[in-house]
């Protein structure tokens, strides 16, 4: 009895001494740039990934439209974006899918113009250069902003930029307004610039989300485990320590935690928790994503994109478009 204990024993202390010299499974992530990531980067900078067994590769990225290509091609396994890259990848056959909504912002995306240039209200961006990242959510906005003042894209000059480079546009005198998201649109407001519209003025929503490459869920489903559990942890830290884990971002960002605050503040941002992505607020109960809240969320990006020809027609068939079974399957395991 005695020796079959031993050798139990054995056997376990050997699966852990094999599990703890495995080789960490290389997970590559988009990121944007010109964005706010700050459980992405607290959970990268307190290493989170490697005590789930994942190296994360995090590949950065001017805005959402830019991550396409490596989607497509497989140089990435999962991506942060917004709405429109989104649509508009699925729309044009790349095969992505929508794993969970990271987070919802409510005045995130803004609006902004040059009061000297003459502007206090969206009547007046007529005839005036106003920049956004096309086929990306800071052009849906605009048009839905032009659409409250009876006008349309042809009214404005629209002036194509990543959100990095409208902040020393704007200072140049090239642009007259913009609308984008923080970290550039609050670097604009600090120049003078006014809000004229946000998200929830506009009565939309809009926010991140995680993106997969398909071949990623399907060839590597534990590497996506691990990276759930990753990011639920981030979530638990972040409702404990939220100077702790937004200081990581505050760093990369090169601000002071006071200033980063304000900026958090300014976004008015909420970090779904896991299992709130399966009710009725964003992707309904298991098998009712296409009756969804998001699911008729992004059929209208679809029709703005139609409408915009960065798409040819609204996708008849969505069933590929999300995947939530991976988080059906963390939290079954992971909920008392």
């Amino acid at each position: 009895m005695l020796k079959k204990i031993v050798g139990a024993a054995a056997a376990v202390s050997l699966l852990v001494s094999s599990l703890s010299w495995a080789e960490p499974t290389t997970v590559r992530i988009a990121y944007q740039t010109g964005d706010i990531n700050v459980l992405l980067s607290y959970a990268n900078g307190a290493g989170l990934f490697e005590k789930q067994g994942i190296k994360a590769e995090l590949v950065p990225f001017p805005a959402g439209p830019a991550i396409l290509p490596a989607l497509a091609g497989g140089k990435v396994d999962l991506a942060w974006m917004g709405e429109m890259p989104a649509v508009t990848g699925f729309s044009n056959g790349i095969p992505l899918e929508v794993l969970m909504m990271e987070r919802q912002d409510d005045t995130n995306i803004r609006l902004s113009a040059n009061p000297k240039a003459g502007i206090s209200s969206i009547e007046q961006l007529k005839g005036k250069r106003v920049a956004a990242s096309v086929g990306s959510s800071s052009h849906h906005h605009l048009l839905e902003a032009l659409k409250t003042a009876g006008l349309t894209q042809s009214d404005v000059i629209l002036v194509n930029l990543p959100p990095a480079n409208m902040p020393p546009a704007y200072a140049a005198g090239q642009i007259d307004a913009a609308v984008t998201w923080e970290p550039a649109i609050g670097l604009i407001e600090e120049q003078g610039a006014k809000t004229l519209a946000t998200t929830r003025s506009l009565g939309t929503i809009t926010g991140g989300y995680w993106i997969g490459q398909q071949s990623f869920s399907r060839q590597k489903p534990e590497a996506l485990q691990a990276f759930l559990a990753v990011w639920d942890q981030a979530l638990k830290d972040y409702a404990k320590d939220v100077a702790g884990v937004r200081r990581y971002e505050a760093e990369r960002t090169g601000q002071t935690p006071e200033q980063f605050d304000a900026l958090i503040e300014r976004q008015s941002a909420s970090h779904p928790a896991l299992a709130d992505q399966l009710t009725s607020k964003f992707f309904g109960q298991p098998g009712q994503e296409n009756d969804s809240r998001l699911r008729k969320h992004f059929e209208g990006i679809a029709q703005f994109l139609v409408e915009q020809k960065r798409i040819e027609a609204v996708p008849s068939d969505w069933s590929g478009f999300f995947n939530t079974k991976p988080l059906e399957t963390y939290l079954k395991a992971h909920t008392p």
